[in-house]
């Protein structure tokens, strides 16, 4: 009997190897990317309690941590001489109150025993804020890493940003605050993946698309006055070059096309739009690549640790995690799923064809027996960061349909403060820096046709949508239409200097 194969081992082996990170967060928001971009891009992170004493009151069901109280860190703060004399204890446990909700409005502070960062998210952008490594948070830190390489002067920037701590949380937070930071020491080590030591076509391509989108959103921070607005667009960057990494793993190792993202302005149902029907289709494109990519990863990973057709005939049904019981019904469904496999690879027609059978099976079953995997968690990201629609985690069809808050991401991105681009070059700059397709062109239906992609919209449909776009851009005073019909699309932006 061959060896027993726990598939939550794969899983670890596969991410490390070829991912990067871990994508199977089932509760994953923006924040927790924030946290681990912050930390990997300013290199260090805060290792004091003050912070934590101050702002966090209590947990979920109300309980205050030891050492939390009232009166403890009432008597501290006058002991320390960082409250006035006229403050009452109930003046400050309305702004302690106050102090948690604010770092906790992304919903990323869960409050626990010993007030550890494990859990700990916080919504705020400087310096002051960033925690050891959180929950969920290795896949800001891959992104991080990636920006750090490849747009250095973006990454810079953002650093100089989170060391200034001029915004009003970091100024309301400053009086208690130890500069006691800790050298972050990064596990997550891009340049040790296969992708990234034998760069293809499409891995250029990609990470062209960051240096260049990244250089673009800088000149455009340099004329916003806003930092926290600059953190919280920053991060709209960070996720969507997230997910297109995602999305393009299959590309990346198997040689396979890009697919493009396929915006969605028409603002009716799949019902009743053929561009919201195809945009649905570009999202569930997405995830099969994604499904596909994994089940050659486990395909991979099989051959590495010696598995061939004879063996995995043999081999007993895989269970997630060594002695983990299984309810009768995942049995059987496992040992069902296993079955089947074996029936198909039975008559493969090489080692490789039988191995990845045997992936794609094993990819499924992590899909039953694990809390989240990689196509929930980008699914559950997309949606909270403005990305996918509709805003219901639980949808199972998603399209591409963005906040104004990511739009605007875009285009900061795509246009630069003392540009002006017409609708032929905007859309050349989505695709070139973000893979993305609106419609009404020739460049795009080509790109449309190379990818394979498979989509039954009309090119009326693909050209009101990008009339749609355009009047988005307006009703945001980033384009106007001139008298002769030809859209001119403008951001400008005041000097911070």
């Amino acid at each position: 009997m061959a060896e027993q194969i726990f598939l939550s081992d794969s899983r670890t082996a596969v991410d490390r190897k070829y991912v990067g990170f871990t994508p199977n967060g089932g509760s994953i928001k923006p924040v927790h990317v924030a946290g681990g971009v912050f930390r990997s891009i300013y290199g260090k992170y805060n290792t004091t309690m003050s912070i934590k004493r101050l702002a966090l009151v209590s947990d979920a069901k109300g309980v205050v941590p030891k050492g939390n109280e009232l009166d403890t860190v009432y008597d501290s703060m006058k002991e320390r001489e960082k409250i006035e004399e006229s403050v009452t204890p109930n003046a400050l446990e309305s702004l302690r109150n106050v102090m948690q909700r604010l770092l906790s409005a992304d919903k990323g502070v869960y409050v626990v025993k010993g007030l550890k960062d494990d859990m700990i998210s916080y919504t705020a952008g400087s310096s002051y804020f960033i925690t050891r490594r959180s929950m969920y948070e290795d896949t800001g830190e891959f992104i991080g890493g990636l920006i750090k390489e490849y747009c250095p002067d973006l990454a810079n920037y953002i650093k100089d940003v989170l060391s200034s701590a001029n915004d009003p949380i970091s100024l309301l937070f400053e009086p208690v605050v130890e500069k006691d930071m800790e050298e972050f020491q990064d596990v997550s080590r891009h340049e040790e993946l296969p992708a990234f030591q034998n760069i293809n076509e499409n891995t250029a391509w990609f990470l062209h698309g960051i240096k260049e989108s990244g250089l673009c959103l800088l000149e455009n921070f340099k004329m916003h006055p806003n930092t926290l607005t600059q953190l919280r667009l920053f991060n709209f960057f960070c996720i969507f070059h997230l997910i297109r990494y995602m999305a393009m793993l299959e590309a990346f190792y198997c040689g396979e096309q890009v697919r493009p993202i396929l915006l969605d302005f028409s603002g009716k149902t799949p019902s009743q739009s053929s561009v919201a029907r195809a945009s649905e289709i570009s999202y569930t494109q997405m995830h099969k690549s994604i499904n596909r990519f994994y089940a050659w990863g486990y395909s991979q990973w099989l051959e590495e640790n010696g598995f061939d057709k004879r063996g995995l005939l043999e081999c007993s049904v895989p269970t997630y995690k060594k002695d983990k019981k299984l309810s009768s019904t995942s049995k059987d469904e496992l040992e069902t799923l296993w079955s089947l496999a074996k029936e198909r690879a039975e008559n493969a027609a090489s080692e490789d064809d039988a191995r990845l059978t045997f992936g794609e099976t094993m990819y499924d079953m992590l899909a039953l027996e694990a809390s989240s995997h990689p196509v929930n968690c980008l699914k559950i990201l997309g949606t909270a960061s403005g990305i996918l629609y509709p805003p219901d985690k639980l949808h199972p069809n998603k399209r591409f349909v963005l906040s104004q808050d990511v739009l605007e991401m875009m285009l900061r991105s795509c246009v630069g403060p003392d540009e002006v681009l017409n609708g032929k070059e905007i859309r050349e700059r989505l695709w070139e820096r973000f893979g993305i397709i609106i419609g009404g062109s020739q460049f795009e239906l080509d790109k449309i046709r190379q990818s394979g992609m498979i989509m039954q919209v009309d090119e009326d449909a693909l050209e009101a949508n990008f009339t749609s776009f355009a009047s988005v851009l307006e009703s945001m005073d980033f384009a106007e239409e001139m008298a002769d019909g030809i859209l001119q699309i403008r951001l400008g932006g005041l000097s911070n200097d």
